[in-house]
């Protein structure tokens, strides 16, 4: 199993090399702090990483940080996001290559990708797990 440190490290690299900036950097420039957000947002939501583990991983990285600063930048992603398109393909591209992203973080990582398919692709989709909860339920009664 890998450490928490390590998955964080490694998910920063990633963050990093698809911003090409380093978001250790001290600097509020906005770009900076979208990066910051980004890897926040997956080590907490996607990864369960605490608040304050989040901060203390930072300030190793030699970027202050509190837990509230954490915080912040997880509750502001999709305000970020709505400005910086990128965030939303490098948000799926970071998360796909995590391993071991559980069945609830999958569920979460679904709903954030729902809110962006058109009209008829919601009715495909409706359709599919229709018929994906048919199966399931037909499974059970023949038990």
């Amino acid at each position: 199993m890998m450490t928490m440190k390590k998955r964080a490290y490694d998910v920063a690299t990633q963050v990093s090399n698809l911003a090409e900036l380093n978001p250790f950097n001290n600097t509020r420039q906005r770009e900076y702090v979208e990066a910051r957000a980004l890897i926040c947002l997956i080590l907490n939501k996607y990864l369960g990483i605490g608040l304050t583990r989040i901060a203390n991983f930072f300030k190793e990285n030699k970027k202050d940080m509190h837990h509230a600063t954490v915080l912040h930048l997880v509750r502001s992603f999709d305000t970020y996001k709505f400005y910086n398109k990128n965030l939303d393909k490098w948000l799926d591209i970071v998360v796909n290559d995590i391993d071991d992203v559980g069945n609830e973080n999958k569920r979460i990582l679904i709903k954030h990708r729902i809110k962006y398919l058109t009209n008829k692709d919601i009715d495909e989709l409706a359709l599919y797990t229709e018929d994906m909860y048919n199966k399931v339920l037909q499974k059970e009664e023949s038990i």
